[in-house]
């Protein structure tokens, strides 16, 4: 049997896809740390804020925290108005900037499937965040970010986009 490319881009989206929700499954399994809590957080706000056309998107993200630098990983979906759809994980960390408030960078891969939206050159693209919130007592946490998603030059095309969203996240028992 042979592959046309369309049939194995769809093969590679597909294990790579499953590989990464598997990942993120045994993410549920690692051991939390003493000081944080696992959480859901979901967002919405401006895909490609910056350029022409500028559409809405909205995402769904757990956070779940390790014992190794008091990193969190973190994994989600999100998509715009325009079909464009894509998974990621990847790491972030919490710096406390003095009572309730918050700076978190990020890092991370995703996989990218534009539909009608903005080309971003290819399926792998890197996805690097900076959010700024607020967090309560009981752990509940209102914050702006802003990300940028390219693919780092692996592709010809490399155009890149950038998002504002805000974000509200629940903490999980």
């Amino acid at each position: 049997m042979s592959y046309g490319m369309s049939q194995l881009y769809f093969s590679i989206r597909t294990w790579a896809t499953l590989a990464l929700g598997l990942w993120m499954a045994s993410m549920a399994t690692a051991p939390l740390s003493a000081q944080e809590s696992r959480s859901l957080a979901f967002s919405a706000g401006a895909f490609n804020f910056n350029k022409d056309p500028t559409v809405l998107e909205a995402g769904i993200e757990y956070r779940h925290p390790i014992n190794v630098w008091k990193l969190a990983v973190a994994g989600g979906l999100t998509a715009n108005v325009d079909g464009a759809l894509y998974v990621f994980g990847g790491l972030r960390r919490d710096f406390k900037l003095g009572g309730p408030w918050l700076i978190t960078p990020g890092f991370g891969i995703a996989l990218y499937e534009k539909g009608d939206s903005k080309d971003l050159g290819g399926l792998v693209e890197f996805r690097s965040a900076l959010e700024i919130g607020h967090q309560w007592p009981s752990r509940h946490r209102l914050a702006f970010a802003i990300y940028h998603l390219s693919n780092a030059g692996i592709h010809d095309l490399n155009p890149g986009s950038n998002s504002l969203i805000l974000t509200y996240s629940l903490p999980l028992k």
